[in-house]
């Protein structure tokens, strides 16, 4: 009875001896190198659309008359960028003479470790542009108009530095909770950006897996 098609790709991906072997390698080697290539490649458009789009918004918000809403964000996610890149070291492929699946699992590992420490960085960030976004509309004419009709309105109202207190209050609390949910606004971001990516790599290595065991 002929083998199936299952049993001839583990035969090819197990016995380096058996006819098929070599076929079977370089057609999972070549996947495994396109597959990390895209992810890094995509990892790189990011980042530096990330430093564009801050400098874009810094310089549109500058025209609109908040500027300091446009520096808090710029310097914050470009300053991101500038630490993640200090703090966490590029992909370092394994020994060459290594099959495909080591390659795979090194990567998948690596990535792993990125999204975590990216994670916890990130998260943070979140609260600061709410922040900015806040006092920058805060600042703008627009929000200079709402406090003064706020003020005129309730004039025993408690003041900080001119500010509705309770305002600061509601602000600093909407701060906490983005702060809080950080880490699940992260998660979504990055479902979003790399989710068919990032199954692809892990079916991947859970076919290799199979395949070897």
């Amino acid at each position: 009875m002929s083998k199936t098609i299952e049993a001839t790709w583990r035969e090819g991906f197990l016995d380096s001896n058996a006819l098929v072997a070599p076929k079977v390698n370089n057609l999972y080697t070549r996947k495994s190198t396109h597959l990390v290539d895209r992810i890094q490649r995509m990892l790189r458009i990011n980042q530096i659309a990330i430093v564009i789009g801050s400098f874009i918004a810094w310089a549109l918000l500058s025209a609109v008359g908040i500027p300091y809403m446009g520096a808090i964000m710029c310097v914050a996610w470009v300053g991101l960028v500038v630490v993640r890149h200090l703090l966490i070291a590029k992909f370092v492929p394994p020994d060459t003479s290594l099959d495909s699946y080591h390659y795979l699992k090194a990567f998948q590992t690596w990535l792993k470790n990125r999204m975590a420490r990216s994670r916890s960085l990130q998260r943070h960030l979140y609260a600061v542009t709410f922040l900015a976004m806040a006092i920058g509309i805060g600042a703008s004419a627009p929000g200079q108009q709402l406090i003064r009709a706020i003020v005129e309105h309730n004039p025993g109202i408690r003041l900080v530095n001119g500010v509705p207190l309770f305002l600061i209050v509601v602000v600093a609390v909407m701060a906490l909770i983005v702060e809080l949910r950080g880490g699940a606004i992260f998660d979504y971001d990055v479902n979003t950006t790399y989710r068919n990516v990032f199954r692809k790599l892990d079916e991947m290595v859970a076919e290799m897996e199979e395949l070897r065991g």
